[in-house]
């Protein structure tokens, strides 16, 4: 889950980014440079580098052949994961699973993914159950001193 966890600048893809435009300026765009591009962007945590790469990548799904389209959903989910988009990611997940039950890449990164996804749900929970609590003691201290001017 290497992806998952990286946290670089967008910097990291400037180099894989100048070559993947002087080849779309050119109309010689390759699938190995774009792709390049895709991966070196999902290094990083920047959303706006993230929502590039997973269209880079679906891109490349719809340029390649069979033996490298797996890898390009793999990928897709990956940024999806990282994005917080969990249900599309999973989505990705459950259709190599469906191709290969036993493809344990995809099986683990859907069981992290739903960890992350009941994490999320945990914090979200308790920032609410948080609110509720100091809306309360809020309306007893309004209670409070209104008794006490009374």
């Amino acid at each position: 889950m290497n992806l998952l966890d990286l946290k670089e600048s967008v910097t990291c893809a400037e180099m894989s980014r100048e070559a993947f435009v002087i080849e779309k300026s050119s109309g010689n765009s390759t699938y190995d440079t774009q792709f390049s591009y895709a991966l070196d962007l999902l290094k990083t945590k920047d959303k706006s580098a993230l929502t590039t790469a997973e269209f880079l990548l679906k891109d490349c799904f719809l340029r390649a052949d069979d033996s490298k389209k797996r890898e390009c959903i793999f990928l897709i989910a990956i940024a999806n994961t990282k994005m917080g988009h969990y249900e599309q990611a999973i989505e990705c997940c459950n259709n190599l699973l469906n191709v290969n039950p036993n493809d344990h890449q995809s099986h683990d990164l859907k069981v992290e993914i739903e960890r992350r996804r009941r994490r999320e749900g945990i914090v979200g929970a308790s920032l609410i159950a948080s609110g509720v609590v100091v809306a309360v003691a809020g309306v007893a201290a309004a209670l409070a001193l209104l008794l006490r001017r009374s």
